[in-house]
């Protein structure tokens, strides 16, 4: 039985039938195309990028305890960029995290960015692979 559009989509699904979200935080909006592209090289077959913005930045001009962090977002307002990826299995997973972080550089540097996963247990409205 193929699924449809009403169905969860949880067919072919690798290991323990659960997938992943991928949050990715990227500091250097420069290297977003080439992380999407990147993505799309390993298998990774959706991606939603959008702009973003940190709590320090926007709280320095509001939130007088926030006032210190002004000298790190001096000059013109900066937009990182979040990318968020449903990704199935742990390979998949893994390699687009590497990826992320070989076009980034380490994330543990100041500037870099932020990378985390969170456990997805259903999905809906995401398009299977064509077998």
């Amino acid at each position: 039985m193929n699924p449809t559009k009403s169905q969860d989509n949880t067919a072919g699904r690798q290991g323990n039938g659960s997938g992943h979200l991928l949050i990715c935080v990227i500091s250097n909006t420069s290297k977003v195309n080439e992380i999407v592209s990147g993505f799309a090289g390993i298998g990774v077959t959706g991606a939603t990028v959008i702009d973003s913005h940190g709590m320090a930045e926007i709280a320095s001009d509001q939130v007088p305890v926030f006032a210190g962090f002004r000298h790190l977002v001096q000059g013109e307002r900066r937009a990182n960029r979040t990318i968020l990826s449903v990704i199935d299995d742990d390979e998949t997973l893994e390699q687009a995290m590497k990826l992320v972080e070989e076009t980034c550089g380490d994330l543990d540097e100041p500037a870099t960015g932020i990378m985390f996963v969170v456990p997805v247990s259903r999905v809906k409205g995401m398009a299977l692979p064509v077998a």
